[in-house]
């Protein structure tokens, strides 16, 4: 599974390019961008990626700082600082920062970090089964009996050609643990298996609805932010 990746920074050009620089490379992912410190905790605690970039100054909160945060509560994360300021470096590599790379962001630099945090960081296995249960009971499901997940209240229930079930992970941790070329996320609350999508249903606004194996009369969205992966996704 490709290392999933969050960038950082205030400035709307520079996450541009460095997303744009990442991309490059089929074994990260961008799963999510924020552009402040309080967007970046939240995106982070929603989609628990491998990698956070973090520019040095994004507005009231200094990047050093958000750092300190985000490794008290997510000890595994890797944090790379992207910033053009270089008199931080020494407080960055204090918190075990995997690199320090300046503006302009230059393609050899970027490879460097790259190479880097590949060498650091063990992929994620791809899950045999995932736990979810009815009731009181327990069960065991394999990737390819999940239809999709999804938020319900204070639950995600997992619909399967079993029957439905609730589960403990939240969508961020399946999205994980489920191979990335079988499952995609079409909504902030929906993931969904493409080996069990029926029909694909134009929606106002040139989104859709999905029609799914077995729950033909739920209504599974994929929004306009999930679009355009959804579409390469599926070649369309």
């Amino acid at each position: 599974m490709p290392l999933r990746v969050v960038i950082v920074d205030d400035e709307k050009h520079a996450v541009q390019e460095l997303k744009y620089l990442i991309q490059q490379y089929s074994d990260f992912e961008i799963c999510g961008v924020a552009y402040n410190a309080e967007d970046c905790l939240n995106v982070i605690a929603s989609e628990r990626p491998d990698v956070a970039f973090l520019d040095i100054h994004l507005g009231s909160k200094n990047g050093i700082d958000l750092a300190n945060e985000i490794k008290k509560i997510y000890k595994d994360i890797h944090i790379v600082f992207a910033t053009a300021y270089d008199n931080y470096a020494v407080n960055a590599f204090d918190l075990n920062a995997v690199d320090y790379i300046l503006k302009p962001f230059d393609d050899y630099r970027i490879l460097q970090t790259i190479e880097r945090l590949k060498s650091m960081i063990k992929p994620r296995p791809r899950a045999n089964v995932i736990s979810v249960w009815d009731k009181d009971r327990m069960h065991l499901l394999t990737p390819d009996q999940i239809v999709y997940c999804s938020t319900g209240t204070n639950k995600v229930i997992v619909k399967s050609l079993k029957g439905e079930f609730t589960t403990s992970l939240t969508l961020a941790n399946l999205e994980n643990k489920l191979d990335s070329n079988t499952f995609i996320r079409t909504h902030k609350s929906y993931i969904v298996n493409i080996n069990h999508i029926k029909q694909i249903v134009p929606w106002f606004n040139y989104t859709y609805l999905l029609v799914m194996e077995k729950y033909e009369k739920d209504e599974v969205p994929v929004s306009r932010s999930y679009m355009k992966k959804f579409k390469e996704m599926l070649g369309i």
